[in-house]
Formats: structure tokens, C-alpha cells, sequence
């Protein structure tokens, strides 16, 4: 029998052949990040550093302990009250990672006498979530299109609750899911939606408060069939995830989530720069603005130039590949000339849909935009 070192590193050769092999790497400094998902800048924002390093001050590096034992400072409810505003719910709960907020939200929520129906090209986060609830018995269902998720609300119509689980952007493909659609059949059949708007806060609608806003549903009757997850770790540029949605929620994740129970408290530097960051995104409109002339600016300088781009809502531009190892070539030649965006290859992409991730940025000027599309223009593969 073989080792296991020896078996991992067979393992390791067949994804090298496969150009499917992933390593660690440190941005070079001095090149142009289009892979972030800092949307507005602010993880470089002057305000955001100084309110990261004064919380550091005040309560140390580590929040030190689980929140239900010693971990809890008062920085975490005031951003919990701050992001339950901001997203129009009655409160919310924040969690280290957004990873964890999806996993807590949904294996604390479902039980075995109800369903979850997840859109198929959800966030690793979101399919890891319902397949652990399906291991707690609760059935799990995924689909694919309208068709496909009518026809499961209808068969599972006598379950106790029935969820609808989806990323309000796909991030991969940067669109918007369909959220009037989505709840329109919530509401026929009674259903939840729990809406995963990670991208989505701080870059969709007219204030950035997300996939909600940008579809006017803020005041609609029936809005209590949303329950919302959002991060800080992208267009709030600190770290952290958070659940947003009604009192009883929050305090069921509370003494239900084991992934919130059992483990150390969001670090205090990452309270206060979500704090400051939420206070410029209400404050200083010009930030998603020009997010919004960067992100055209972006796509359609690419989709010109000859490349399979695709200009969404969101600040997200996939520009399909194809193959795995024409999109590593062409990421290795834009990085040769400065500009970092790593390809993205399968499983987290369909096999023949490799392609490269731009980010936009509010962050960038235009003559670095000039730059990005002068050096897309020289690598065209």
C-alpha cells in the first residue's frame, strides 16, 4: 500500500496535468489588482485604518473568547444595530467569516421536517450549508431554472418551511438573481428566501445597500419572507460576515448556530473598520459612483477590444476563457505586464468555461484603467 504523502502527491501531479493545480501567491507589489473584492477602496480608506487601530486600542487584537462567554464588547452590538438599519431588518448577528454566517444561518434554521432549495450556482458556502442540513435530515433539493424550482415548491408544499436559497450576485458570472421573480413565488407558495448578498451589499442600489434596494423591494408587503446574509470583507473592506432578518431569528442563531456558539468573537479591528466603512458608504456617495463609471468603463473597453466580457449590474466582468490553459497563459501574460488576475478554473467554474475574474474598483484612476486595457490589448490570446 502506498503512503499517504505518496498518494497526495499523485494526487497533486494528475491536477498539474489537468492545469488544474492551485497555489498560494502574494500580489507582486507595483501591479494592478483586478481579482479584489475591495469595490469601493475602503480597506485603504484613511478613516477605515485609523477606526481598525483605535478599536485595537481600546479592546485589544482578539475578541479573546466565544461572544456567549467573555468575547462579546460593545462594538459588536453597536455594528449589529448599524447593519440591521442598513439592511432595513429588525437586527442582526455578525460572525468572523461570511462562510461561517452561511453555515450557522442555514444548518441552525432547517430542520427535518422542512426543505431547502438551492440555486446550483450558489457560493461554495451556501452548497456546503444545505448538504451538512441534508446530513441532519433536512431534504435538500437543488435546481437550475424557474421551471425547475416551481415544479419543487409544489411538490414540497406540505413541508413545514420551505427555504429558497441563492446568491443575490453569482460571483462567477456577476449577474443579479431575478429577486422580483423569486419573490413573487415566495409568496404564492409561502416560502423564505434566504438571499446571500455578499456582492451586493455596498454595490447594488441607489445607496448600496444591495440586491434589495436595486430592486425597489425595501418597503413591499411580505418582505419578512427575506432573511439576509451579507459581508464586511468585500465593498466594506474589513473582514466578517453578518445574518440580518426579524429579533427571534437573531436570537434563535444565537442559542441554535453552533458555528457561532463554539467559536471567538469578530476581532474588535474588523468592528471598528466596518463601523467607519458604513459610515462613508451613507455619507460619501461619490465612492459607489464611480465604482459604477469604472465597472462600464472596464466592460466595455474589454468587450471593444474583442474579449468574451460581460457587462452586469455588478462590479464582477468575467471574461471567458474557455480551456484551463489558455486562460492560465493569457493571466501569466497579464501579470508579466503588470496587471494581477488570477484565472478561475473548474470545480468553481463549469469544465470549458475558464476565464478571468475582473474585479472593478472604485480605487482605480483612469489613466490605470487606460493601463488595464492597453495590456488586455497587448496579451489578446
Amino acid at each position: 500500500m502506498s503512503s499517504l504523502d505518496d498518494q497526495l502527491q499523485a494526487d497533486l501531479e494528475q491536477r498539474e496535468k489537468s492545469c488544474l493545480r492551485r497555489s498560494l501567491r502574494v500580489v507582486p507589489p507595483g501591479v494592478l489588482d483586478l481579482a479584489a473584492n475591495d469595490y469601493l477602496g475602503l480597506s485603504q480608506h484613511p478613516a477605515v485604518i485609523e477606526a481598525a487601530c483605535e478599536a485595537t486600542r481600546n479592546y485589544g487584537a482578539g475578541a479573546r473568547a466565544s461572544r456567549l462567554v467573555s468575547g462579546h464588547i460593545p462594538l459588536h452590538t453597536q455594528l449589529e444595530e448599524e447593519l440591521a438599519a442598513f439592511k432595513g431588518c429588525e437586527a442582526s448577528l455578525v460572525f468572523p467569516s461570511g462562510y461561517q454566517a452561511n453555515l450557522s444561518l442555514i444548518t441552525s434554521l432547517a430542520g427535518e421536517q422542512d426543505v431547502l432549495l438551492c440555486d446550483k450556482r450558489n457560493h461554495a458556502s451556501l452548497i456546503d450549508a444545505v448538504r451538512l442540513a441534508g446530513q441532519q435530515n433536512t431534504t435538500v433539493r437543488f435546481y437550475d431554472s424557474w421551471t425547475k424550482l416551481r415544479a419543487l415548491l409544489e411538490r414540497y408544499s406540505q413541508a413545514r418551511q420551505r427555504f429558497v436559497v441563492t446568491d443575490a450576485v453569482f460571483s462567477m458570472d456577476g449577474d443579479v438573481v431575478d429577486l422580483p421573480q423569486l419573490f413573487a413565488l415566495a409568496c404564492e407558495f409561502e416560502a423564505y428566501i434566504i438571499l446571500d448578498d455578499a456582492h451586493g451589499t455596498g454595490t447594488l442600489g441607489l445607496t448600496g445597500r444591495g440586491a434589495m434596494e436595486h430592486y425597489g423591494l425595501k418597503n413591499e408587503a411580505g418582505i419578512e419572507r427575506f432573511i439576509q446574509m451579507g459581508t464586511l470583507s468585500k465593498a466594506v473592506g474589513s473582514q466578517g460576515g453578518f445574518v440580518a432578518g426579524s429579533r427571534l431569528l437573531i436570537e434563535w442563531l444565537v442559542n441554535a448556530a453552533r458555528p457561532f456558539i463554539y467559536t471567538t468573537g469578530l476581532n474588535p479591528a474588523a468592528c471598528g473598520a466596518a463601523l467607519a466603512a458604513l459610515k462613508i458608504i451613507q455619507g460619501e456617495p461619490q465612492h459607489l459612483a464611480r465604482l459604477r463609471e469604472v465597472t462600464q468603463r472596464l466592460a466595455s473597453g474589454l468587450i471593444a477590444l474583442g474579449f468574451a466580457a460581460r457587462q452586469q449590474p455588478s462590479p464582477i466582468i468575467p471574461v471567458i476563457v474557455g480551456d484551463e490553459q489558455p486562460a492560465l497563459a493569457l493571466s501569466d501574460a497579464l501579470l508579466r505586464h503588470g496587471v494581477w488576475c488570477p484565472a478561475i478554473r473548474p470545480p468553481t467554474v463549469p469544465g470549458g468555461t475558464s476565464r478571468l475574474r475582473v474585479t472593478a474598483s472604485a480605487a482605480l484612476n483612469d489613466s490605470e484603467i487606460d493601463r488595464i486595457l492597453d495590456v488586455f490589448n497587448t496579451t489578446k490570446y
